[in-house]
């Protein structure tokens, strides 16, 4: 939905919502030790059906994403 159309009802009327991935925290709310730091992401959302995608802003976070929680 980046091209600003809805690959599900070829809607235009997309919203764009800034936000991002943060580290998890532990059960007392304080984050615990980690190199994992926060990821900005976009998340689009059509008005229309309400199908939503997020992408990662930063090519290079992708690589924290896969580091962390890939296979």
């Amino acid at each position: 939905m980046k091209n600003l159309q809805c690959p599900k009802c070829h809607s235009q009327e997309i919203i764009r919502l800034p936000g991002s991935i943060e580290p998890p925290a532990m059960f007392s709310g304080a984050k615990p030790p980690s190199s994992f730091k926060s990821i900005n992401v976009t998340h689009y959302c059509c008005a229309n059906c309400g199908f939503t995608e997020s992408w990662v802003d930063n090519p290079e976070d992708l690589k924290v994403l896969l580091k962390k929680y890939g296979f």
